[in-house]
C-alpha cells in the first residue's frame, strides 16, 4: 500500500477510541435526557396540581353563585344599565357645554379689544 492512502479498516485502536468516545457522548446525553425527563415530570405535576386547583375554585365559585339570593344580584345587576344611560347623558352633556364654550370663545375673539376709559 502507498503511503498517505487510506486503508479500508480501522487499526483496532482507532476503532476503541471511537467506541470510548461514542460511550461518554452517549453517556452525556443520556444523562441530560435523564435531567429533562426529570424536569419535565416535575412541570408536568405542577400543572395537573394547578389544574386540579382550578377545577375547585370554579366549583367554590360555582357554590357561592348558587347561595347568592336572586334577588340581591338581579338588584345590583339591574343598576347597571341605568348607570349606563345616566353617564351616556353626562357624555352628552359636558359635549355641550364644550360647544357652546367654542361658540363663546369665537365670539369673544371678534370683539374687538376697546381701550380702558380715562377718568
Amino acid at each position: 500500500m502507498a503511503e498517505g492512502t487510506p486503508t479500508s479498516a480501522p487499526s483496532v485502536a482507532g476503532k476503541e477510541g471511537e467506541d470510548a468516545l461514542a460511550e461518554d457522548f452517549l453517556n452525556v446525553i443520556d444523562g441530560s435526557v435523564q435531567d429533562c425527563h426529570g424536569e419535565v415530570r416535575v412541570v408536568l405535576a405542577s400543572q395537573q396540581e394547578l389544574q386540579k386547583a382550578l377545577h375547585r375554585l370554579g366549583g367554590e365559585v360555582q357554590k357561592v353563585f348558587q347561595r347568592l339570593p336572586r334577588t340581591e344580584m338581579t338588584k345590583t345587576t339591574s343598576k347597571i344599565p341605568v348607570l349606563r344611560r345616566r353617564c351616556q347623558r353626562l357624555g352628552v352633556k359636558v359635549k355641550e357645554i364644550q360647544d357652546r364654550l367654542a361658540r363663546i370663545s369665537v365670539i369673544a375673539e371678534q370683539i374687538p379689544s376697546q381701550p380702558a376709559a380715562s377718568s
